[in-house]
């Protein structure tokens, strides 16, 4: 493993070092018809960072099977302010992630109101 630590003058960032490689992602999703599979597929796609659209092909009556390729990815846990519920981390999460290119996986965790909070967040494997 291995980890890196670089202070700003507000935000510490710990890097964790994870997959390398680019990855093809199939997911079932429920749908009426082939062209709403398409819809859900691709915004399935764009949410997870993929590098083009999304593709569907059919499992069972109204299940598709949608499949999209996303970038290498790290996973990378940032220090912010203080977190103390998730609709304050919401906001703050997604701001760090934009900062750095990346998008925020959801998680995140609050050490109190005087310690930094932290927001796990997916970035380019650059």
């Amino acid at each position: 493993m291995f980890r890196t630590t670089l202070t700003t003058a507000f935000v510490a960032l710990t890097l964790t070092a994870t997959a390398a490689t680019a990855e093809t992602r199939r997911e079932n999703i429920e749908a009426l018809n082939e062209v709403e599979a398409l819809l859900i597929c691709n915004m399935v796609a764009d949410q997870e960072g993929a590098t083009g659209r999304g593709s569907v092909r059919i499992v069972d009556y109204f299940t598709y099977e949608c499949s999209y390729t996303v970038p290498a990815q790290r996973v990378i846990t940032v220090e912010v302010m203080p977190l103390l519920h998730v609709a304050q981390a919401r906001p703050v999460c997604r701001d760090a992630a934009r900062d750095r290119n990346g998008t925020w996986t959801g998680d995140w965790n609050g050490n109190g109101a005087f310690a930094p909070g932290t927001c796990t967040i997916r970035v380019p494997a650059n």
